[in-house]
């Protein structure tokens, strides 16, 4: 499930000639708000509600705080196992009925997993919020970890990433290859697949400690979104999630990472790889930081919207690629430090060293001479714009709900999420551009299409 979200956002944005709408006019009126109301259980649970009566259905969203980061060496792809693993039988849910249920009701569940969490999810009509609620909870205090079950799924994850590496241009590179070169810290560096050989040779001991110490009420939020009553909802959660035992206590924090001190550059032949493709990255500070949020605006003046510096310089005038993006935490969100990513892909007939030549050549001037106030502008109402318009998805209002509620400080605080770029000028725009875009600390991988 976690391969084929990622594949089909990377390939969703190799596609795209653009990566965002034309210009529109500065924001007049803040982006509308989204209600909350919290409350936690004895046991550690933290509980979300946000009512939204537009359509008759509801998202369940649960967001653990454990991801690759939390594994140990010699025990890799715990947490990518268990995100298929929690899809297996409980003590009152037959093997393979979960997602069985989930679709009988016309609805959509999923699961993916990241760095520093792990999130499970499911969209149905609202009148079946509480057999949701019911699953999500069974799984979460019942879920039978057998040597059976494990050998299924490890076969599973293994054939994932059979096809991942073999049938998918570009994702080798970009989610098994260039985060052990971008990353200082073992934690974010390594496979988040993790070691085929340390999935095999664990004994079921260690699956069953690893769930008990990370899937429990006390490392978990959950959200409701969506058309339901919220005094019956915090009934239904108290009824179904309140018997859980909360595990220990755990610490919380988030690797280190060193500075990257020199560039590197790896060349790798794809042959899936249906254009060249440039992939550069910088180190960058964790999000909701100032500079995490500078970088955020200035990707956004750089390359949302053909009307954008590099995307019209590289694929309108100069004709050199046919896409551009910047991106903060593509493809994984990391809660720590992050990564700033660059792909640039070649129009036909143009060689990756002259499309990044003409790119660096860019970034200088942008460090040398800054960007307009109107170009800022522009990019917030592109940033407003983005957001306004996924707020009728209560998959989307959920997520960024249980990410606000897990990471940044609260729920309540998402609502307010735009507000964070109303004070970030030109001048924060062309600091943070000298201080982290510098090709003398960065990472290329040129992807090329393999040799015949």
């Amino acid at each position: 499930m976690f391969t084929r979200l990622l594949a089909a956002s990377l390939l969703a944005l190799l596609l795209s000639p653009t990566l965002a709408t034309s210009a529109a006019a500065a924001p007049a009126v803040p982006a509308p708000r989204v209600p909350t109301t919290k409350f936690s259980l004895p046991n550690g649970l933290r509980v979300v509600l946000s009512e939204d009566h537009t359509a008759p259905v509801v998202t369940v969203y649960t967001t653990f705080r454990v991801g690759g980061a939390n594994e140990q060496k010699g025990f890799t792809g715990f947490a990518h196992l268990f995100e298929h693993m929690m899809f297996n039988g409980s003590r009152n849910v037959p093997e393979g009925a979960y997602a069985y249920y989930v679709d009988a009701t016309g609805g959509a569940v999923n699961a993916n997993t990241e760095h520093d969490r792990t999130n499970y999810y499911q969209t149905v009509p609202s009148n079946y919020l509480e057999g949701m609620l019911y699953l999500e909870s069974n799984r979460m205090a019942n879920l039978e970890i057998t040597e059976r079950a494990l050998d299924n799924e490890k076969s599973v994850v293994k054939e994932e990433v059979r096809q991942q590496q073999e049938n998918s241009p570009y994702a080798k590179t970009l989610m098994l290859d260039w985060p052990s070169v971008a990353y200082s810290s073992w934690e974010y560096a390594h496979s988040m697949y993790g070691s085929m050989e340390d999935l095999s040779g664990a004994p079921v001991q260690a699956f069953v400690d690893f769930f008990k110490k990370y899937y429990v009420p006390n490392n978990a939020t959950l959200v409701i979104c969506g058309d339901f009553d919220p005094k019956q909802a915090r009934a239904l959660v108290e009824k179904y999630y309140g018997p859980l035992k909360p595990g220990a206590e755990l610490p919380r924090g988030y690797p280190q990472e060193s500075v990257q001190k020199e560039a590197v550059y790896r060349e790798v032949q794809d042959p899936l790889a249906p254009t060249p493709l440039a992939l550069i990255s910088f180190d960058i500070p964790a999000p909701q930081t100032a500079d995490h949020t500078a970088l955020e605006l200035l990707s956004a003046v750089l390359t949302s919207g053909a009307s954008a510096r590099l995307t019209k310089l590289l694929v309108d005038d100069k004709k050199l690629a046919s896409m551009v993006m910047l991106q903060p935490g593509f493809p994984w969100t990391t809660y720590g430090p992050s990564q700033l990513v660059g792909l640039l892909i070649a129009s036909k007939d143009t060689k990756l060293a002259d499309l990044r030549a003409a790119f660096w050549a860019e970034l200088e001037r942008v460090k040398k001479d800054g960007v307009t106030a109107a170009e800022i502008s522009r990019a917030r109402s592109k940033l407003y714009k983005q957001h306004v318009d996924t707020l009728g998805d209560t998959m989307f209002k959920a997520a960024q709900l249980a990410t606000y509620e897990s990471f940044f400080g609260g729920a309540e605080k998402f609502s307010d999420d735009l507000k964070r770029f109303d004070s970030v000028g030109p001048a924060d725009l062309k600091r943070v551009a000298n201080q982290y875009l510098g090709q003398a600390s960065s990472v290329t991988f040129d992807i090329v299409p393999a040799k015949t």
